[in-house]
């Protein structure tokens, strides 16, 4: 079973998979950003970002994709305890689709970097800028709940978001495979020589824009591969939405 979710709502096919109690791996996309679920009996029992997975990665994932694909594998029942009964899975999953977009009018994304203006507690973490996926970390607890913290203090005044991202610090190196991406964002070629972290690209005058779109196409692809690519890719994801990118198709 396949198909477009312009066509048939991702709403709809769980809730087909649920009442015929199927079980198997569903792959969706939406745009470039996938989700691998795995269900047993019409339960959902694990979810994947990537190499991001658990019930927060699922969470992440828009509930009601504007446009994207699905494709159905059936697979034998899975021992694998469900994350939630349906119903509740597809309440919160919506309820917490609501939470990400009023944060994200103040926060763009768990990725941003926050310096502390008034460092009270909780907001002490931030001192010296710290994203707010490091400040959940630091916490200790769920990424929501950060992004509820980091919302609150900006609202309030006592945090400030600086203009950049976690993903800064990472060094690309290209390793000399001819890639459609790298066809397509030659001019960063000789930048991506592992030499500099991405934030020092971005310092000598290459638009952020473009390279968080050559980071989304490039860890789409599987030809950039760092550790949490997974919440990376769905942050810059996030980033393009609030800044009204488009997303590389």
């Amino acid at each position: 079973m396949e198909g477009d979710l312009n066509t048939i709502p991702l709403t709809q096919v769980l809730e087909l998979i649920h009442t015929h109690r199927r079980s198997g791996g569903l792959e969706l996309r939406a745009g470039r950003l996938p989700l691998s679920l795995r269900l047993s009996a019409g339960e959902v029992v694990g979810a994947a970002i990537l190499d991001w997975e658990g019930l927060e990665a699922l969470l992440a994932f828009p509930l009601h994709p504007r446009e994207g694909s699905f494709r159905f594998q059936p697979a034998p029942p899975s021992p694998e305890r469900p994350f939630l009964p349906f119903p509740a899975l597809m309440g919160e999953w919506a309820r917490v689709n609501d939470e990400w977009d009023r944060f994200r009018t103040l926060v763009d994304s768990p990725s941003r970097v926050l310096e502390a203006i008034r460092p009270k507690e909780p907001y002490g973490v931030f001192q010296g800028g710290k994203s707010v996926r490091a400040a959940a970390k630091a916490w200790g607890v769920p990424l929501l709940i950060a992004m509820e913290r980091a919302y609150m203090g900006v609202r309030e005044g006592d945090l400030y978001p600086l203009r950049r991202y976690a993903w800064y610090a990472l060094r690309i190196r290209h390793q000399g495979r001819r890639s459609r991406t790298l066809e397509e964002f030659g001019h960063l070629l000789s930048l991506l020589d592992g030499s500099r972290n991405l934030g020092e690209v971005i310092a000598e005058g290459v638009p952020v824009g473009l390279v968080r779109r050559y980071l989304v196409q490039a860890l789409a692809a599987g030809e950039v591969m760092p550790p949490g690519r997974g919440w990376l890719l769905r942050d810059l994801t996030w980033e393009m939405e609030r800044e009204g990118e488009p997303t590389p198709p």
